[in-house]
């Protein structure tokens, strides 16, 4: 059976062909009961309108980049989920792809968006200068940055204050005795991670405490894998292989916990570290807190499963996707737009932190 075409939603609904067209891309007034007439011609010949015909005839494609570094991410999953809610209504389709990090792989994203003619763009950036991204941003596509910033580019950043959230978690920290406090962060070059560390510098600064870079590691900022063995246990998973010349999450705190002095107390400046750093803690024999606290950036729909529960900086995860595209639309329709304050987040006190043990670790 063919597919039906316009022409046969016309003569079915009794309306030109011009009709069906301005009532399906809403380019001009018609009237209610004429529209109803067309909707109810298209719902019984089950018509599709060709998505590549429609772009040409309005100059749009209705399509929306959302480059991120990984979807399992919770954090991306959420903000992802911001984007679409936000963007429905406005009858855009979203792009996905995945860089997990890598440079390289953002360049062949962005290339092949370019070649799906997306109407606007909002990107996690690697923190790598990206000949492609900025390409795009030069040919007037409008651009949003989600979480992180992307040298050279000038293009409006939704994100939280990650050095005022580190910070407030290091004070915290502090205020409950500790004077030995790690650093475990995931790549160098990612603007948030500059941040958090700056947080991390900041706070032991204003406490009069030495600031010792032995105590910074950096890790493979990928997810550990959760299988159940056959006794029912759940277990972690290491990477197969590993990029950026890194160490694991779970290596990078091994080599923490193996200094003469440990630290009393670990700040997680990754969420995808987080499962790395409680393997480690759990395979070294170590109690959280009893031997050694940790406190995480950013929060998880598990992190409060834990024994013990995970203390965390919160960012509003799905609010900072919505904010985005919110704005992502407002440059898609002309508005002039400047980047918005920081989102607020939240340190959530839970069980993982305590007070150093006696006599320190």
């Amino acid at each position: 059976m063919a597919r039906p075409s316009s022409k046969d939603v016309a003569k079915h609904a009794g309306v030109s062909i011009a009709t069906v067209s301005h009532v399906i891309n809403q380019t001009r007034f018609v009237s209610d009961k004429t529209r109803q007439k067309v909707l109810d011609a298209i719902e019984a010949l089950s018509y599709r309108p060709n998505a590549v015909a429609r772009g040409l005839a309005t100059n749009s494609t209705r399509k929306i980049g959302l480059v991120i570094s990984e979807i399992r991410n919770p954090f991306f999953t959420a903000a992802a989920r911001g984007i679409e809610d936000e963007t429905l209504s406005s009858r855009y389709n979203i792009i996905l792809c995945n860089t997990d990090e890598d440079p390289a792989r953002e360049e062949e994203n962005l290339h092949l968006l370019a070649t799906q003619q997306i109407e606007g763009l909002i990107i996690t950036p690697t923190g790598v200068r990206c000949a492609s991204l900025l390409a795009l941003a030069e040919s007037g596509v409008p651009i949003v940055q989600l979480d992180r910033s992307s040298p050279g580019l000038a293009a409006p950043l939704v994100g939280v204050n990650n050095q005022a959230g580190a910070r407030q978690a290091i004070s915290y920290l502090i205020g409950l005795g500790h004077r030995r406090i790690a650093c475990l962060m995931g790549i160098d070059t990612i603007s948030t991670q500059i941040e958090r560390l700056r947080g991390w510098e900041e706070a032991l600064r204003e406490a009069d405490l030495p600031i010792d870079h032995a105590l910074v590691v950096q890790a493979d900022p990928r997810f550990y894998g959760v299988v159940a063995s056959g006794s029912g246990s759940l277990s972690l998973v290491k990477p197969t292989s590993q990029r950026q010349g890194l160490p694991s999450a779970y290596e990078a705190l091994q080599r923490l916990l193996n200094l003469p002095q440990r630290p009393s107390a670990v700040f997680v400046a990754s969420n995808q570290l987080t499962l790395g750093a409680l393997y480690a803690l759990r395979t070294s024999g170590l109690r959280c807190p009893d031997d050694i606290s940790l406190l995480s950036f950013d929060d998880h729909d598990w992190a409060p499963l834990f024994s013990p529960p995970l203390t965390v900086v919160r960012q509003p995860t799905y609010e900072l996707g919505q904010t985005a595209a919110r704005l992502l639309m407002q440059m898609i329709n002309g508005e002039s737009v400047e980047t918005p304050p920081p989102l607020p987040v939240e340190l959530v006190r839970r069980a993982s932190c305590s007070a150093p043990p006696a006599g320190g670790a």
